[in-house]
């Protein structure tokens, strides 16, 4: 699913950790290789560090998802049966939770900019262009990229009230700590 963590055999599956099974679904990587991936498709949103992924894939494996193999003193990461079978299933799950975050960005694009996001610059279908298949490569990226930017702006706007509402509320609690 995405935006919220799975479960396998009662093991809790991050979204971090099901986007590395599908891009090992791709081909097995070496851990590095892996990490260069997920920086090259987050590009310009979050860039993944070591301290994340590394530990990520071991949980995997202790899952059962994944098996490691040392090739030329690297360590591969490849899906076992088992990963792949939870990959597969958990892409069949993609649409419906597809529109779900399609409508939760629309409802915080509305909310963030005063509106309630039904506006003609703003038509409910806005997001449904992300996935227009017919549309060119070139207007797609520039759609995704001119979408990363206002949501990045977005996100600013939300950490920094989110930091002065902590702030303000552990002055008026005194000691106790505010969960991030």
């Amino acid at each position: 699913m995405v935006g919220k963590s799975q479960s396998y055999k009662g093991n809790r599956i991050s979204p971090l950790q099901f986007v590395m099974l599908l891009m090992l679904r791709e081909k097995p990587m070496y851990g590095y290789e892996l990490l260069k991936t997920l920086r090259e498709r987050f590009e310009g949103v979050w860039t993944p560090q070591t301290g994340s992924v590394y530990p990520a894939l071991k949980r995997l494996e202790e899952h059962g998802l994944l098996r490691s193999t040392i090739k030329d003193d690297t360590e591969y990461y490849a899906l076992t049966q088992e990963g792949e079978n939870f990959a597969e299933k958990g892409t069949t799950e993609i649409p419906g939770d597809m529109q779900f975050m399609i409508r939760y960005f629309q409802i915080l694009d509305g909310a963030a900019s005063g509106s309630n996001g039904r506006s003609p610059e703003r038509p409910d279908h806005v997001f449904s262009r992300f996935f227009d298949q017919e549309a060119s490569a070139e207007d797609r990226i520039k759609l995704l990229r001119s979408a990363r930017e206002t949501l990045m702006s977005r996100m600013a706007i939300v950490q920094t009230e989110l930091e002065e509402l902590e702030k303000k509320a552990k002055t008026e609690r005194g000691d106790q700590k505010w969960e991030q």
